[in-house]
């Protein structure tokens, strides 16, 4: 697969997870995206960590939202930046872990003629202890990756890769119509495809909640102790200090 693609992360103050996002997609992409990064408070001191990218397209949004709909603001204004067709949506703490993981599965989404590819599950972590991955297998088994018409199936933004064209024809707009689900594609091209936990989890690592974990927006003690949990098991683990290290934290 020749055609590039533009990926589109939306920032807010979350320096550590952000700088390992960016890093993972210059690291393991092949196909030269073009990566956008829309900073929602481009006067924090957050936002200093950017300046580590000079490859980044990067996009200022002094915005007055937060959650969900600065995230969807921040999409729009990514997306109509974007300088490819294809598009890959994303979170800034989506960290890529395998070599193509772009050529693969942009090239899936071409080759099917789909109009979008991405999952219904809320972490992708090959990092989980073993009891949750004998559960993730017992759902993959039974995993259909068309999803059944007209059952709904929220399609989750930290993994979404589709064209600017199908969504331009949809009318389909984030901060207006908020989160997107397969039915709004149903007339477009060959549909949608979502993958299973253990699939996503071959790629790529993601779990719920971070922004709003580090910025102090959610401070529930059970999230933040699961967060706790999952980065320290994510940091130590031999595959990210190899290919990490010289972005991974001092403490």
């Amino acid at each position: 697969m020749s055609e590039s693609c533009s990926l589109i992360v939306p920032y807010f103050r979350t320096p550590e997870i952000t700088r390992l996002c960016l890093h993972s997609i210059f690291r393991f992409s092949e196909l030269n995206p073009e990566v956008i990064v829309v900073d929602n408070d481009p006067t924090s001191p957050e936002s200093a960590m950017l300046d580590e990218f000079p490859r980044i397209k990067r996009i200022p949004n002094p915005s007055r939202l937060r959650g969900s709909a600065a995230n969807f603001e921040a999409l729009d204004i990514g997306l109509a930046q974007a300088s490819h067709d294809l598009v890959g949506l994303l979170h800034s703490d989506t960290v890529f872990l395998k070599p193509g993981w772009d050529r693969e599965w942009f090239g899936r989404l071409a080759a099917q003629d789909l109009a979008a590819l991405s999952t219904a599950e809320r972490e992708a972590n090959p990092f989980r202890p073993i009891r949750k991955k004998v559960g993730d297998w017992w759902r993959h088994w039974r995993h259909q990756r068309r999803p059944v018409p007209g059952k709904a199936a929220k399609m989750m933004l930290f993994f979404l890769l589709t064209r600017k064209s199908v969504l331009g024809e949809i009318g389909f707009g984030f901060l207006r119509d908020g989160h997107i689900e397969p039915h709004h594609f149903e007339k477009s091209r060959n549909g949608v495809e979502l993958l299973s936990c253990v699939e996503i989890s071959r790629f790529m690592w993601h779990t719920s909640n971070i922004t709003s974990l580090l910025t102090g927006q959610m401070t529930d003690p059970a999230m933040v102790k699961s967060y706790t949990d999952k980065r320290r098991r994510f940091l130590a683990h031999p595959l990210i200090r190899t290919h990490f290290r010289d972005v991974l934290p001092k403490n």
